[in-house]
């Protein structure tokens, strides 16, 4: 939005935009992929919200990697994220984890470092 990939001065109104976007595609009846970290149970919200209001069924996708092998895949990257977001986005997944089967999904997977390197999407259907 503001042409500056590390400007997180935008960071809601980018949420905005993705919620506008995500909300027109489910009106529209279309699949749609919300690629986004939401380790926050009130960032999961609206977008439960949205897919109920709509009729459509919901996933949610959390990889559970340990932090030394988020902060090496960071280190590697061209465009590095701040350690101390990894660290504070990584406390919050076990929490995640405790909670996702119970806010109204669907369906939830919970991918380990292992079993992200053989993913396979095996049905569109929960």
């Amino acid at each position: 939005m503001s042409d500056d990939s590390r400007n997180q001065e935008i960071t809601q109104l980018a949420f905005q935009l993705m919620h506008f976007i995500i909300e027109s595609r489910l009106w529209l009846g279309r699949l749609t992929v919300a690629d986004a970290t939401n380790l926050k149970r009130e960032d999961r919200r609206p977008l439960i919200e949205l897919a109920n209001r709509f009729g459509f069924n919901l996933a949610a996708v959390v990889f559970n990697v340990p932090l030394d092998v988020c902060l090496s895949r960071n280190a590697s990257r061209a465009r590095t994220i701040p350690t101390d977001a990894i660290v504070a986005q990584h406390s919050l997944v076990q929490p995640t984890l405790a909670s996702i089967k119970q806010e109204g999904f669907h369906c939830a997977f919970v991918l380990d470092e292992k079993q992200q390197a053989s993913a396979q999407v095996l049905s569109t259907e929960c």
